[in-house]
């Protein structure tokens, strides 16, 4: 496998061609984008490129010893740093220095990945940054991360940042079908599902999912009409399962996409009305695009639809934003019961309004004082 090998990322590999093209190379990158596009891939295979023996055209020829050490793991110029538990601690980047008192064993660089780049823990990520300011000759730093903006701006602007698109769901739905044995059609849907991610397209993939999807929608629409009383009992049952909170959150994030896609798009839902993923469409539109012809990618029921009519794009847009919070929240440790009760009542209230909530039950409405 070279840098043209990777799929999807042709305005990335390009222009990291170029730079070894010029023998330009930067001290340190920055690559960021969704899970499951490549940006781990297209940094080993930078590696591979900056210490091949026998290089071609501009990238690794992937038969040198070079190149067969990195694919295996093993070459000792290649360093690769992951978060233990759930951060970079500052011990990891003390450890990456002592590295830095020898020059590299093999290779013309001695490459450092540091994977979800975000998790840097404070003291750790201004010890990165010492590093970034003074960089040791001979070493190339290439970060990993969802968004630039969640690191230290003084360590973003000592990179050079190279931006990974969400994939096409053609090449989703390809690699589903050649590493899953998936048929084409079941591929095609999952992958529009996935958003442009393998990760997701991998995650989705599981049928125990279609089960979850079922209560979790249950429960969204159940919101309608839910009394205070009810409402924060249900929450709090519903937080007491932390092990699915972020695929809870992430069915949450589909079903709002689906409401803004039937409130601005007019998107149909798909005439199975079945569980993900058999429901998904197959005629196949632009994976991001509300086009008047799109589909959704889950049923909704006639309340919900009525109620996304009634409510202005702008909040919807609102209430999806929200819940991309709520998924960031939960990563960083957020307490999930606070979480998923700011979510309903965002969406509670966005679609049913104030005249959605009832003091007490239906069944005790009517209890004389």
């Amino acid at each position: 496998m070279a840098l043209t090998d990777i799929h999807g990322q042709q305005r990335a590999i390009r222009f990291l061609r170029q730079l070894l093209k010029k023998e330009a190379v930067p001290h340190a990158f920055l690559f960021s984008g969704m899970a499951g596009v490549g940006k781990f891939a297209a940094a080993m295979e930078l590696a591979k490129a900056l210490n091949c023996l026998s290089p071609q055209d501009y990238d690794s020829c992937g038969r040198c010893s070079s190149c067969h050490k990195l694919e295996e793991g093993l070459h000792p110029d290649l360093i690769h740093i992951t978060n233990e538990g759930v951060f970079i601690k500052l011990e990891q980047i003390r450890d990456l220095m002592k590295r830095f008192r020898f020059r590299p064993f093999e290779g013309k660089f001695r490459v450092v990945i540091i994977q979800d780049a975000q998790k840097l823990m404070e003291p750790a990520a201004n010890a990165m940054l010492k590093i970034l300011e003074e960089p040791p000759k001979a070493n190339i730093f290439i970060l990993l991360a969802t968004e630039s903006q969640m690191l230290l701006p003084t360590i973003v602007s000592r990179c050079c940042q190279v931006r990974f698109q969400p994939l096409a769901d053609e090449i989703v739905a390809e690699w589903l079908a050649r590493e899953g044995g998936l048929s084409p059609d079941h591929a095609y849907g999952i992958a529009r599902l996935a958003a442009g991610s393998i990760e997701k397209a991998r995650w989705f993939s599981d049928e125990d999912r279609v089960a979850g999807w079922k209560k979790v929608v249950g429960k969204l629409e159940n919101l309608d009409g839910l009394s205070i009383l009810d409402f924060f009992p249900m929450v709090s049952d519903w937080a007491k399962n932390r092990e699915s909170a972020e695929q809870d959150l992430e069915f949450i994030r589909l079903w709002v996409r689906d409401l803004i896609l039937f409130r601005v798009a007019g998107a149909k839902s798909s005439p199975q009305g079945q569980a993900p993923p058999k429901l998904v469409s197959t005629a196949r539109p632009p994976a991001r695009e509300a086009s008047p012809g799109a589909s959704l990618t889950f049923e909704l029921n006639g309340r919900t639809k009525e109620a996304a009519r009634s409510v202005a794009p702008e909040r919807l847009f609102f209430l999806y934003h929200n819940v991309e919070q709520a998924m960031q929240g939960l990563k960083v440790n957020a307490n999930l019961q606070m979480t998923l009760e700011s979510v309903c009542l965002a969406i509670k209230d966005s679609l049913y309004g104030k005249g959605g909530w009832h003091s007490f039950p239906k069944r005790r409405q009517d209890l004389p004082f």
